[in-house]
């Protein structure tokens, strides 16, 4: 039998971590539908999905996301923290969804040196 997979550690960009939350219910109709069921909600919750001992976490947003609101990384953080989850949480003060790299906007653009550096300090720790 092969050995399970587990994940070393995880960045998360502007996130949606939660199904079950009214926190921009309309990423939910658009990706599980109008009537998705409560055991559809939640089977797709991140945030419910995380089991003791999770991976370290990065996660960055910016507080301007209409599309995805930062809530739902505060949420997720707030979940790894019950865990006691190694965590790394940014929320920029500007900038719109779907900034990919970010380069040119603002003060997210630190986000990749944040995140490798972070990556880095994770592959060196050897937590996995």
């Amino acid at each position: 039998m092969a050995a399970a997979e587990s994940v070393d550690f995880a960045v998360l960009g502007y996130a949606i971590t939660s199904m079950e939350t009214e926190i921009y219910r309309p990423s939910r109709i658009i990706l599980l539908g109008e009537d998705a069921s409560p055991e559809a909600r939640r089977s797709t919750s991140l945030d419910v999905l995380v089991s003791p001992s999770p991976p370290p976490f990065f996660l960055w947003h910016t507080a301007e996301d209409v599309r995805v609101p930062p809530e739902h990384s505060y949420r997720f953080a707030a979940t790894l923290a019950r865990y006691d989850a190694p965590r790394t949480v940014h929320v920029f003060a500007h900038g719109p969804h779907n900034l990919g790299l970010a380069e040119g906007a603002g003060d997210a653009s630190g986000w990749t040196a944040l995140a490798e550096a972070w990556m880095s300090e994770q592959l060196r720790s050897g937590r996995r």
